[in-house]
């Protein structure tokens, strides 16, 4: 088994043809059928199943091509990193972050690490936090900065906590309850929420909120996991929903939304960098790593009460 076994089995299972495999890597049909082949033999397992729908993993090959995915992106890793020490060309920083981040942590992250370091290339993407550790886990990103899902891996990727995030219930800004001085959690049983589905972990600390109180639990009027979607349909709104506290959604003097003043706390939301432990870690990694620690702890004692 060597790397090029390895990326000739993902590359097949990639796009589901030998043919189309063969000419992404510039070889010969015939010759990458002869590749997977000698991998088969060398695992002692069928990797692939071959019939008229096309190509498919078996149960050994899905679990070879996990392992694949993530050598071919240390390798390149490795070869960034070395290619940057001798300065033959950039390094290359992959970034994955959620939304809440996304709006000042990675922005002001990223560019106070380019300062510092303007010839390696970063790469931002912002998805939900299952999609992040997945990404994390198959090496398509160096470190993800999100909240930790309910099935952690533990063994396989590390989460150091940098911020805890109160959060708050938010209205539209002429929202009955917004001209209350004080407002129960029984008061917003009467209206419809606009927020992601469960499992998110925010939706479930609300559920919570309201099963401690003994109440029916809210009811979603709209399922989504998009900010702007979410300050769009509250705007004007008799619904309901919640924002960190750092959110200039409900906080900046020209906001359409506002936070209820609520009779005790509601939660926390959680937020820390998710690495691999597998990986090693590169310096620009860590010179990233140190620029999100310090924006959050700079975040952190303004999102205090």
């Amino acid at each position: 088994m060597d790397l090029r076994q390895l990326r000739n089995l993902v590359f097949v299972a990639r796009h589901a043809s030998f043919g189309v495999a063969a000419t992404k890597l510039n070889v010969t049909q015939p010759a990458l059928s002869k590749s997977i082949r000698a991998l088969e033999q060398s695992a002692g397992v069928r990797l692939l199943d071959r019939g008229p729908w096309g190509v498919k993993p078996t149960e050994y090959g899905l679990r070879l091509i996990e392992y694949g995915e993530l050598v071919l992106s240390l390798t390149e890793e490795a070869r960034n990193e070395l290619d940057a020490m001798r300065g033959a060309r950039r390094g290359v920083l992959r970034v994955g972050a959620i939304a809440t981040a996304m709006r000042e942590i990675v922005p002001r992250a990223t560019r106070k690490f380019l300062d510092f370091h303007p010839d390696v290339a970063v790469t931002l993407n912002e998805e939900l936090s299952p999609a992040l550790l997945n990404l994390l886990i198959n090496g398509s990103l160096d470190m993800a900065v999100m909240t930790r899902p309910r099935d952690f891996p533990g063994e396989e990727v590390e989460f150091r906590k940098v911020l805890e995030i109160p959060m708050d219930i938010v209205a539209d800004r002429n929202h009955a309850l917004a001209q209350r001085h004080e407002v129960n959690v029984s008061d917003l049983v009467a209206y419809g929420w606009i927020m992601p589905a469960r499992p998110d972990p925010d939706r479930l600390a609300l559920d919570t909120l309201f099963a401690s109180a003994q109440l029916p639990l809210p009811q979603a009027v709209c399922e989504t996991t998009s900010s702007n979607l979410q300050v769009a349909m509250l705007t004007g709104s008799p619904w309901l929903s919640y924002l960190s506290r750092t959110s200039p959604h409900a906080r900046a003097p020209d906001a359409h939304l506002v936070p209820l003043t609520l009779v005790g706390p509601t939660w926390t939301r959680t937020i820390g960098i998710t690495i691999r432990k597998r990986s090693v870690m590169r310096p620009v990694v860590n010179a990233y790593v140190k620029e999100i620690e310090t924006i959050c702890a700079e975040i952190q004692s303004r999102a205090l009460p």
